[in-house]
């Protein structure tokens, strides 16, 4: 997107004020200003569900702080064996938060307008050198890593300084703009 563009998409004033009068206007006329759309024919099935999860590069991770405040991260994933797991850093305040309380609220994003899957679940975290390893490699190869670099990547993984959680799913929140259709 230009500077130029990004200009263009905020609303002058003028704009804002002549939306609200319209919306005004026909209140006072007595018609629907908002309607509550259903959304559920743009949700995903299951099978579209894990591949949007599968395929993305990365998530957020949304957890509940200790005196209650919000924290959250981007992470990168792997989903092996019907599962999805994540690779945490030593010195991000999500390991002793999600040690802490297990709840979280994870958002995959398709890109491309591809649409969204939000996971609400528990992580649990997974400390062995395997499993390290393999969401290492998985999530090295979805980056086009060579094997060399690969081989560099797992040489230098560091357990106990990175960490692997496998997330739980207890409710799934999907959204799909493709298939949304306006006439």
């Amino acid at each position: 997107m230009t500077a130029a563009t990004a200009r263009r998409a905020e609303a002058t004033e003028q704009e804002v004020d002549y939306w609200v009068q319209q919306k005004r206007d026909r209140v006072a006329r007595g018609e629907k200003v908002f309607t509550v759309e259903d959304l559920h024919a743009y949700q995903l099935d299951e099978d579209e569900t894990w591949e949007l999860v599968t395929a993305g590069n990365g998530c957020t991770i949304s957890w509940v702080g200790e005196d209650g405040s919000p924290g959250g991260t981007y992470v990168k994933h792997a989903v092996l064996n019907g599962a999805a797991y994540f690779l945490l850093l030593d010195g991000d305040e999500a390991v002793p938060g999600l040690r802490r309380d297990p709840r979280v609220s994870v958002v995959f994003d398709g890109g491309d307008g591809v649409g969204a899957v939000t996971i609400r679940g528990v992580i649990e975290f997974v400390d062995d050198l395997a499993s390290l390893v393999r969401v290492v490699l998985a999530v090295g190869r979805r980056e086009g890593l060579s094997e060399a670099q690969l081989e560099e990547r797992v040489r230098v993984a560091r357990p106990g300084r990175e960490y692997i959680a496998r997330l739980t799913p207890e409710r799934f929140v999907t959204f799909t703009h493709k298939k949304i259709v306006r006439g």
